[in-house]
């Protein structure tokens, strides 16, 4: 298995189980990540959407991705995602004030995953360059 294959397969089972997970209990990840739940069951609904199904979805696109050869495009959606997940964070850090050890854990996963789909995309481009 090639190098940009085997990220997006990566990328899309974290994204798959990080969903699943918000999916089925929203409140204990909700907990585990920002130290706080939704009090409502209006925020524990949209917890689910957004970072369950939203990231199941993401997931399984790139599960998809990587099935069908498509790896320019799960790359780049994994790199704009993650990128701009990373710099969400660190706007957050930067003016929300200490973050827990989870948002740390977060956004270096973010960032190294971030680097690994830009080194894919370019070892992609030779691979395509060199007929492969």
């Amino acid at each position: 298995m090639k190098f940009p294959s085997f990220l997006l397969w990566v990328n899309g089972l974290l994204f798959a189980l990080f969903g699943a997970g918000f999916l089925i209990l929203p409140a204990q990840m909700a907990m585990l990540v920002t130290e706080s739940a939704p009090a409502s069951p209006g925020g524990l609904t949209d917890m689910r959407a957004t970072y369950g199904g939203l990231s199941l979805g993401i997931g399984l696109f790139l599960g998809h991705c990587a099935r069908t050869g498509a790896f320019r495009s799960g790359l780049l959606a994994s790199l704009l995602m993650l990128s701009s997940a990373a710099l969400g964070r660190l706007l957050g850090i930067y003016l929300d004030g200490k973050p827990t050890w989870m948002i740390v854990l977060l956004l270096t996963a973010e960032i190294i995953f971030s680097v690994l789909s830009v080194t894919a995309l370019i070892v992609s481009d030779d691979e395509n360059a060199c007929g492969a």
